[in-house]
């Protein structure tokens, strides 16, 4: 049998200004939304906030480019990462961007504050179970028509020896059972640390899901 064709004019370049619109629409193809108004608002509204706020806790953010335009990206948090500071996340994870977001275009409403209620919920979990690290993948995404062509892989190989040569030892990072490749990370060594109740993605898919936390050692992998 034979596998998909593998990309092969692929060009990685860092993130720029003006690369949120296309990684917002990667997104909204990566995660349909359900059929209920509260959660096609967000899909609408509060996909480019969710970009933004994935950007602001990030010091790495990589592109995957090929003639067509962007086909994938990752955004991570490197510690070490020379003369670039940790980034800060909000205590309040990406609700005060949606929120924005819903107010300029007066989308606000009690199905909508549920929707962030549910948002609140999962970062909060995320925050009790997911360990302490020195890296982490805070989003990554391929383009549906280029995935199981070798991007992602890229994409992530290149974020993991980054990490690694700047002296990470841990990293981690958040999915979900239901609109993710959860396969890829254990395929690359990655292990399962906690899962619980994706209060989010459960609201925003409309069936239910589990939250996934991955955790990789860098320091062992060679031996996993």
């Amino acid at each position: 049998m034979v596998g998909p064709e593998r990309v092969t004019n692929m060009l990685f370049r860092k993130f720029q200004l003006g690369d949120i619109p296309a990684c917002a629409r990667l997104a909204e193809e990566a995660w349909p939304a359900s059929t209920s108004d509260s959660a096609k608002v967000i899909e609408h509204y509060g996909m480019e906030e969710y970009m933004e706020y994935a950007l602001g806790s990030s010091n790495y953010a990589e592109i995957a480019c090929t003639s067509e335009g962007m086909v994938g990206f990752l955004f991570g948090r490197i510690d070490g990462l020379p003369g670039i500071e940790r980034p800060k996340r909000s205590m309040l994870g990406e609700v005060p961007g949606i929120l924005r977001s819903l107010f300029a275009h007066r989308r606000l409403s009690l199905n909508m504050l549920g929707f962030v209620w549910s948002i609140l919920l999962t970062e909060t979990k995320l925050k009790l179970r997911t360990p302490e690290s020195d890296a982490s993948v805070e989003m990554f995404i391929v383009g549906s028509e280029h995935r199981g062509k070798g991007v992602g892989s890229q994409l992530m190989t290149r974020f993991l020896k980054t990490a690694k040569d700047s002296g990470s030892k841990l990293v981690t990072l958040y999915t979900d059972s239901r609109m993710s490749n959860w396969q890829f990370y254990e395929s690359r060594g990655f292990k399962r640390v906690g899962m619980f109740y994706d209060n989010i993605t459960s609201h925003y898919s409309g069936v239910d899901a589990e939250g996934i936390i991955y955790a990789l050692d860098l320091v062992n992998e060679a031996d996993q």
